[in-house]
């Protein structure tokens, strides 16, 4: 009677266990010296959808972890293997569907236990807590950038756009005073620094506009069938006042009609930031070239300077909103800088790329792609 009732006792306290671990959020997994699974609890299907019998006297390491977890992942058993101590690692385990999911694992060594003669595994699914820490991860990132995009804008509007108003006010006067005193000497020089810092001023407002409306997704990307030497010959035609002024000669190499599908406006910006930079860092008398290159699936725009040059660190931050800045120009021409970032984001919306190859003291040139028809794929 007693022994009946002690084996009745016996069965319901395993019943009890077996639901425990086959209703675990947890996977239980015993694992022997070399790695090899001979036991894998019933939970195992819903966190990796195989079935048990799927995953027993499997080289779980090898055949089952992310390759790029494997050599982390050996090291944790290792360690628990030689020194017959606990411990834990995180790593991705292949799912029966083909993706990857991130699991933490906590091990007990109990291979010198005659009772159980393995390493026990607690196993538990940790994906979403690693979606959730990329994703606070890539928040961190873009808050960042965009507090770098904050402060680049208001060092821009405190001193960049300031810088020209004051020009614009300042000759201002002094025009008003030579007329009210008759003395028409210099009105023309001042007129035409006045004209210079509007033309500054009117560049940098459309560039802040341009940059702020890409930043919000408000800018509308409308990419049309467009004859792109024409719109080398506006920006030529725009700029020519400014190159003459130092006495640069610009100089075109492409063919008669280049058609591409692009957005006008952007490239339009593109080519007016790429031309003016080139001006602002050509010494006088120098001289600037726009050529195109047709490849076989895109096309190759450049502008060359003979100016001064940059190094390969400059040149490393040019894109970069913190790092966002520009040395003055050969005629002490300011600058903010922006207008390169708002080069590298339209190119990229083109699907194509925008790089820089330079040398100092020799000269610089700016080259983008941009693909000959424009594709969603």
């Amino acid at each position: 009677m007693f022994n009946k009732r002690l084996l009745t006792e016996i069965s319901t306290q395993e019943e009890l266990f077996k639901g425990l671990i086959k209703n675990s959020f947890d996977m239980i997994t015993l694992v022997d010296s070399n790695g090899i699974q001979h036991y894998v609890s019933e939970s195992c299907e819903k966190i990796l959808g195989f079935k048990t019998d799927e995953l027993i006297n499997v080289p779980v390491i090898e055949s089952m972890i992310h390759p790029e977890d494997q050599k982390l992942a050996a090291k944790g058993f290792r360690d628990m293997i030689e020194n017959k101590t606990s411990g834990g690692t995180q790593y991705r385990h292949r799912h029966k569907n083909g993706n990857w999911v991130y699991l933490e694992a906590f091990g007990n060594n109990q291979l010198d236990n005659p009772a159980i003669k393995s390493v026990i595994l607690n196993v538990r699914d940790i994906t979403e807590r690693k979606q959730t820490e990329q994703s606070i991860k890539m928040n961190e990132i873009r808050l960042r950038e965009l507090n770098a995009t904050k402060d680049r804008f208001f060092s821009i509007i405190g001193h960049d756009l300031k810088s020209p108003f004051n020009s614009v006010i300042g000759f201002s006067d002094l025009i008003l005073d030579r007329i009210q005193e008759r003395d028409y000497e210099g009105v023309a020089r001042y007129a035409a620094i006045i004209q210079d810092s509007s033309e500054r001023a009117m560049n940098l407002l459309k560039n802040l506009l341009d940059w702020s409306q890409a930043q919000t997704g408000k800018i509308k990307f409308d990419p049309q069938c467009i004859e792109l030497v024409s719109v080398i010959n506006e920006v030529l035609e725009l700029s020519n006042d400014t190159a003459h002024q130092k006495s640069i000669a610009i100089f075109k190499k492409s063919p008669q009609h280049i058609p591409v599908v692009a957005d006008k406006a952007m490239i339009t910006t593109v080519l007016r930031n790429l031309v003016a930079n080139a001006i602002k860092f050509t010494n006088s008398g120098g001289e600037l070239t726009i050529s195109t290159e047709q490849m076989e699936k895109q096309l190759i725009v450049s502008v060359a300077d003979n100016g001064v040059g940059m190094t390969q660190e400059y040149i490393d931050k040019l894109f970069r909103i913190d790092y966002c800045h520009s040395k003055e120009g050969t005629n002490k021409e300011s600058g903010t800088g922006l207008g390169l970032l708002l080069c590298k984001e339209f190119i990229e919306m083109h699907k194509g790329d925008i790089w820089i190859e330079s040398e100092i003291g020799k000269g610089s040139t700016f080259k983008f792609s941009i693909p000959h028809c424009y594709s969603d794929e």
